[in-house]
């Protein structure tokens, strides 16, 4: 029996349109690399965004995440996504200093940070909304959308000895970088760069004597295990990055509702990351200290040396080394640093210190006002 050619008219048009509505069904596929351990806090906190994502958009955007530098190592994340090897990584300027310089002026003022929730609001407020140069840097040169980071508790020093005193650091060998390790150097120590997942074996096998990181990586690294003497004087709290970002062409890929659903959900996974490092410092260290670890301030001329130092620092050398590293305007970022610090921490002191609060204030001042064709 012959078809008119009415029907086969009508039937190839059925079929066209079913095609379509199968192309259109098709996820965006988005392959995220970190390469911080799979047991990071942080990576719970991601996995829960990414999957609240994909519940939100109805299967319509599909995260596969890369862990513990499965895929991509902390020094090829950048180049990794902007070539298409990954969608969207967690990027740090410490490790592609050339790559990323301007992230990298920001990471020293490292100094600054003796209040992580207030820099976190900072540095996404500069970046998303009041900072050309690093528009330029993520967009232009990395080819993603930046889409937030956070800003960790404090740096304090891990050590294989009990080392307390300037003598006593004379000659040590310690992981540090960027501001961190003109420290070190001004201490009579000497500044070794190794990557966060690289701190323990070079710890264990003598290649540092010490580390300077956030005391929750006594876990988080299992730095406990081969560091157990901890002098806990703030040595500043890092920051900049992009903990979470999206290759623009994919990012394109992304239909104005999903973008939306995105930038919605950012202010709930930047302040979980926070806190879960706020959280985990006081955890980590009952802990260890039930285990044995000596955990203990510097001696008095230790002490005063580090916070004349941070002081110095941020009030007369970050501006020349942002110079050195070719930064456009470096003062101004410096003073918007400053100011956006002073003013999370008035938002905090009239809204409150919780989580819940946190988030919202997020969304209020950066997030509604990113916009999803940005």
């Amino acid at each position: 029996m012959k078809l008119s050619t009415v029907k086969v008219a009508f039937l190839a048009l059925a079929g066209l349109f079913i095609a379509n509505i199968a192309i259109a069904a098709e996820p965006v596929k988005i392959i995220y690399a970190n390469y911080i351990s799979p047991k990071h806090p942080t990576n719970a906190a991601l996995v829960k965004f990414f999957e609240k994502i994909e519940k939100e958009s109805k299967g319509g955007i599909d995260f596969q995440w890369h862990f513990g530098s499965s895929l991509l190592g902390a020094k090829d994340i950048p180049a990794g996504v902007r070539d298409g090897l990954a969608d969207s990584g967690y990027m740090l300027g410490i490790f592609v200093p050339s790559e990323m310089p301007v992230d990298n002026y920001i990471g020293d003022f490292i100094m600054l940070n003796d209040d992580a929730m207030a820099i976190t609001g900072a540095i996404n407020e500069l970046i998303i909304l009041d900072c050309p140069q690093c528009k330029k840097e993520y967009e232009q040169d990395l080819k993603v959308k930046y889409l937030g980071s956070y800003s960790l508790t404090p740096y304090v020093m891990q050590c294989k000895k009990e080392f307390r005193s300037l003598k006593d650091l004379k000659g040590a060998k310690i992981r540090g970088f960027s501001s961190v390790a003109e420290m070190i150097k001004g201490m009579g120590a000497v500044p070794v760069g190794v990557t966060t997942s690289e701190m323990y074996e070079a710890l264990d096998r003598g290649i540092l004597d010490c580390t300077a990181h956030m005391l929750a990586s006594q876990r988080n690294f299992s730095l406990g295990e081969v560091a157990k003497n901890v002098i806990t004087t703030s040595l500043g709290g890092f920051m900049g990055g992009s903990m979470l970002n999206i290759r623009l062409d994919k990012w394109a890929e992304l239909s104005s509702e999903q973008k939306s659903i995105v930038i919605k959900n950012l202010p709930a996974v930047i302040s979980e990351t926070t806190f879960n490092y706020l959280k985990l410092d006081k955890e980590v260290r009952t802990e260890m200290e039930a285990k044995g670890n000596k955990f203990y301030e510097a001696d008095k001329n230790l002490a005063e040396f580090i916070a004349k130092f941070r002081k110095d620092y941020v009030e007369n050398r970050a501006v020349n080394k942002g110079k050195e590293r070719g930064v456009k305007n470096p003062e101004e970022i410096k003073k918007k640093i400053v100011a956006l610090k002073k003013k999370w921490q008035k938002l905090f002191d009239e809204h409150g210190r919780d989580q819940a609060t946190f988030e919202k204030l997020l969304w209020e001042h950066i997030y509604s006002k990113m916009g999803a064709q940005g």
